[in-house]
């Protein structure tokens, strides 16, 4: 997939789009995006069910890079805030990453294509010198016989390190909803703090065994059918997600299906974007449902360190060496609802 120390770049734009008999994927150069993705259905329905910001399409140059043209799908290496959150339990210990972008250098930046072909899209970038991350390709594939496609990330070191790690598939949920069909989990935990301060409704740093009955400020919270009836932004760590997690869209009468190895990322975080960030640029409307495969303290693995007795304390990220890239496969698919 190329040279390590340059991205042999066939062409240089602002995106590239594939498509094949049962859809188009487009691949955003900022930040490596995937979104839109359409999916042609069984019966020849068309459904593009990833997040598109609502500013995503007029990007302005004041946001971060991972803000400026928010969509769909991208890789987090390394996943989570540079910057420690100001309400954590003070007992932990709490420091910036000296590393300054959120979600990690490869989701602010512009990536260069590889290879296209009729089958697949590669794209690459290049990792600032004193990163211990060299270089990160990821390849996009369609399945020719169904609506699917298989996405793999490859990532190179420099050094030694053990980093937090996530994909970001973000769904969209739409005004007819989305039901959260989900996966086998062991168990569900809510943020060490609100998510969103003043606004998040779930009680923070709590356990439970089913998303229908998360404990909330006010009683138990059901997060298994959005958009929620009130504004808020919710983070849940799901441990030991057993994937296919799937998504229902009654109004779309289709479901969408996304698998990872889980050896690799064990966990998913949720994140129920639900009109709960007043100010810009999500000003309210912004509804999104993010179903984040990862080996991460929720997006804290940079900034916090849990006790030792916390559930999720043993998830530490990934160990990545030089001349042993990491490959991580994941496929996102989706079809006709079956009949209730």
């Amino acid at each position: 997939m190329g040279d390590l120390n340059g991205v042999p770049a066939l062409t240089t734009s602002d995106s590239w789009t594939l498509d094949w008999a049962w859809g188009d994927v487009t691949l955003q150069a900022l930040g490596g995006m995937l979104a839109p993705v359409t999916f042609v259905l069984e019966d020849d329905r068309a459904i593009q069910p990833m997040q598109i910001a609502p500013w995503g399409d007029k990007p302005d140059p004041q946001w971060p890079g991972v803000l400026r043209q928010l969509r769909g799908e991208w890789p987090c290496v390394p996943f989570g805030m540079a910057q420690a959150p100001q309400h954590l339990d003070p007992s932990w210990p709490v420091a910036n990453d000296t590393n300054p972008f959120d979600h990690g250098y490869g989701a602010n930046h512009e990536w260069q294509l590889v290879h296209q072909t009729d089958e697949t899209l590669t794209i690459a970038i290049n990792y600032p010198a004193d990163d211990a991350v060299a270089r990160l390709e990821r390849e996009v594939r369609v399945d020719p016989e169904r609506a699917a496609i298989t996405v793999t990330l490859i990532i190179h070191a420099r050094h030694e390190t053990q980093i937090p790690v996530a994909l970001h598939p973000t769904f969209a949920v739409p005004a007819s909803g989305v039901e959260v069909l989900a996966c086998q989990i062991e168990s569900a935990h809510t943020y060490p703090q609100p998510t969103e301060w003043k606004v998040s409704k779930l009680r923070p740093d709590r356990s439970a065994s089913s998303l229908a009955a998360l404990p909330g400020i006010q009683g138990e919270v059901d997060i298994t059918h959005l958009p929620l009836p009130y504004a808020t932004e919710e983070l849940v760590q799901l441990r030991g997600c057993r994937p296919p997690f799937v998504l229902r869209y009654p109004g779309w009468q289709a479901d969408v299906t996304l698998d990872w190895d889980t050896q690799q990322l064990p966990d998913a975080l949720l994140w129920i974007s639900n009109g709960g960030r007043a100010f810009a640029p999500w000003s309210g409307r912004h509804y999104a449902l993010g179903v984040e495969p990862l080996n991460s303290f929720f997006d804290l693995g940079r900034v916090a360190t849990p006790p030792v007795d916390h559930p999720l304390a043993d998830r530490k990220g990934l160990t990545i060496r030089p001349g042993q890239p990491v490959i991580i496969r994941y496929r996102l698919s989706a079809g006709v609802s079956p009949a209730v």
